[in-house]
């Protein structure tokens, strides 16, 4: 070929790969990408730019927008217990660590977060289960932590408000039993219903159940409750 010929090809590819980013951006505000991975990308002996394979991901929280691409869920890449969350109405996302984390209010959780690594654990995950949560819906979320196998032990962290804390602790109890839950369980219970929601728990006579009045308190049980998991285990 020569030289000519190959910068005929280079300024094409160039025009082609302009293109290809500028639909790449387009598609992104388009369907609510929060991803859009090429690989691989090769240059064909014309100078076109081919896209040999791609991988998209849509923001979760805009599929209601697109009905049309739930349809395309790779379910086989997405994290059981995300997928499993997600059926159940729940907002979970997977972490690194053993110590499972419920709260109610995406910034109580996240502030639940933060003291459990203040008391040197690591979280597992981060669960909201929401306002007005009621027994059933700490039963789904209960299931979808203890699913993940790297947990050791759980906290749940629930100001009452909306949520009525004795509903939570009847959804710990009916669930520890359900599932036959036997790992340690620190509850901190605040608000609406809270001394009610204490005794349920008192009265459940279940001794991987424990309760503290603050969260720091909560964290720093909940991390020493993990830890003595992990050495019964080694």
């Amino acid at each position: 070929m020569t030289i000519s010929g190959l910068i005929s090809i280079k300024i094409a590819s160039s025009f082609w790969a302009i293109s290809t980013i500028v639909t790449r951006i387009e598609i992104a505000q388009k369907e609510d990408a929060t991803l859009i991975e090429v690989n691989p990308l090769i240059v064909n002996s014309a100078g076109e730019v081919i896209l040999l394979d791609s991988k998209v991901t849509i923001d979760g929280n805009a599929l209601y927008r697109h009905p049309e691409l739930e349809e395309l869920s790779d379910g086989v890449a997405e994290d059981p217990q995300e997928a499993m969350a997600k059926e159940r109405g729940l907002t979970y996302v997977k972490l690194d660590g053993d110590i499972g984390v419920l709260g109610n209010g995406a910034g109580l959780c996240m502030s639940t977060l933060d003291v459990v690594a203040q008391a040197g654990g690591a979280p597992a995950n981060f669960l909201d289960a929401g306002g007005g949560s009621k027994a059933q819906a700490i039963i789904d979320a209960l299931e979808v932590i203890t699913s993940d196998t790297k947990v050791k032990a759980i906290l749940f962290n629930i100001f009452g408000g909306i949520t009525r804390c004795d509903e939570v602790a009847k959804g710990i109890i009916e669930a520890t039993r359900k599932i036959g839950l036997d790992m340690p369980i620190v509850v901190r219970l605040d608000g609406t219903n809270s001394q009610e929601g204490l005794a349920l728990l008192d009265g459940a006579n279940m001794t991987n159940l424990h309760h503290e009045s603050t969260m720091l308190g909560a964290a720093k049980r909940v991390v020493e409750l993990a830890a003595s998991e992990t050495e019964k285990s080694a």
